[in-house]
């Protein structure tokens, strides 16, 4: 991890730039390492009912559609908490939030363990929905506290990759559980799985109680001097940020907002897709048993991870990132592609195709929180993050439902990732000529 904390490629031309360089690496490494165990933890507890679906439907006698539905109102509990809760971090600040929503989660991912019926299993997936809603924009808003433009792609890059890396735990522990701890104590072993996932969740919520700051300003590892260096530092990249008004009815009205929440959309209908349905897929695409297919849930992941991050800091060189974006969506259309004519017919090619298709989505969303830092100041960032968010991640709610719907009509799960795939191929257009349009118009204004 080292190699992804070290200084910029522009060496440091005076003592102060150098000191400066020295107080983001010393934050870097006390703030991304738990905020990635947290997003990554955050996305076992979300997603490890993907692995449980192979045995959970079967012991509960759940259909594909309730599964799908189930799978998706976690993303309507997101949707309704969203903005409130990160309204609640400029109250109570970045630390209490976290550690009280990582807390929130956890706990009812470990009650999970007691499903028994589909109105159980609905209220629990929009419950650990409505406590994980302000995570992911708050953690947006504290990088933005934090670090200029260049740093905060690099290191947002590798606080998204943990992710795509939650599916190798997932992965890994699942199989394992499914496999070895089925009956133990009279319960199955997706069962076991929720408990065991979740219960780390739990304990690094109290941490993050302890050592993580509400901002550059009480860091209590910085100098005063250093705190100051920070928040200058932030403060002048924030000067080539196009203006807009400060009112939230102005923010609301404007169509840039509403062009941003489209391609998160987009981009979130793929990420879906692949992420409540792979290990289906895997077994279908004959990986064996539940060993198998976690170790190759953890294979494919990791190179995921490693494309995401190689790909966002190539892309961080650059100012305007929208391209690599769209290439980075244009990716995923392929994959996905490839993948509905692959997976029934050619393991290796299924493998390395997700493989390809978690790592486009992957720096798809990486790359996508830095562009709408540069059409709103500051302080409007506070609602539009999660507004965006919020709207987009109904994409989350409808595409496994969907999906589940059309596996039950028509027995192929092909039809609905070959829609995630089109969906994916609008994002790269509304990139490439949405923005600069909506820019456009506005500037004449």
């Amino acid at each position: 991890m080292s190699v992804l904390f070290e200084a910029d490629t522009v060496k440091p031309v005076s003592e102060s730039d150098r000191e400066l360089s020295k107080a983001f690496r010393s934050s870097e490494w006390r703030i991304i390492p738990l905020l990635f165990c947290l997003w990554m933890l955050a996305w076992v507890d979300r997603a490890n009912v993907a692995f449980a679906k192979l045995q959970m439907l079967s012991d509960l006698h759940f259909s594909e559609t309730v599964y799908g539905l189930g799978a998706g109102l976690f993303f309507l509990g997101y949707v309704v908490m969203g903005m409130p809760s990160t309204a609640l971090q400029q109250r109570w600040g970045a630390r209490t939030l976290i550690s009280a929503i990582a807390i929130g989660w956890g706990l009812t991912s470990i009650a999970m363990m007691f499903v028994s019926s589909p109105t159980m299993f609905y209220a629990l997936r929009f419950l650990l929905g409505a406590f994980e809603a302000g995570f992911y924009p708050g953690v947006i808003l504290y990088f933005n506290e934090w670090f200029p433009t260049k740093r905060r792609t690099r290191n947002f890059s590798i606080f998204h990759s943990a992710a795509i890396c939650s599916t190798i735990a997932v992965g890994v522990s699942g199989g394992f559980v499914l496999e070895h701890m089925s009956g133990i104590l009279g319960f199955a072993g997706w069962r076991w799985m929720f408990v065991l996932q979740a219960v780390p969740t739990v304990l690094l919520g109290c941490v993050a109680a302890f050592v993580l700051p509400d901002g550059p300003a009480t860091a209590r590892w910085l100098s005063a001097r250093e705190r100051e260096m920070i928040s200058r530092s932030v403060a002048e990249a924030r000067l080539s940020v196009t203006p807009t008004s400060g009112k939230s009815s102005a923010l609301f009205a404007n169509p840039m907002i509403w062009m941003l929440a489209a391609i998160y959309f987009c981009i979130l209908t793929a990420n879906s897709a692949l992420g409540f349905f792979m290990p289906t897929i895997l077994r279908e695409a004959g990986f064996g048993g539940y060993r198998e297919i976690g170790n190759a849930i953890a294979a494919i992941c990791l190179i995921g991870a490693g494309g995401n991050i190689a790909f966002s800091t190539f892309a961080s060189r650059y100012r305007d990132v929208r391209w690599h974006c769209a290439i980075a969506s244009l990716v995923s259309v392929v994959s996905l592609i490839v993948l509905v004519f692959s997976w029934h017919s050619d393991q290796t090619t299924t493998f390395f195709t997700l493989a390809v298709a978690i790592a486009g989505t992957g720096a798809g969303v990486s790359l996508f929180w830095q562009i709408p830092m540069r059409f709103m100041k500051a302080g409007e960032t506070i609602l539009a993050v999660p507004l965006i968010s919020s709207v987009a991640n109904v994409a989350g709610f409808l595409t496994p439902w969907l999906t589940g719907y059309v596996r039950d009509v028509s027995g192929s799960y092909a039809s609905g990732f070959m829609t995630a795939g089109a969906v994916q191929a609008l994002a790269a257009f509304l990139l490439v000529a949405g923005i600069p349009l909506v820019a456009r118009r506005l500037s004449v204004q």
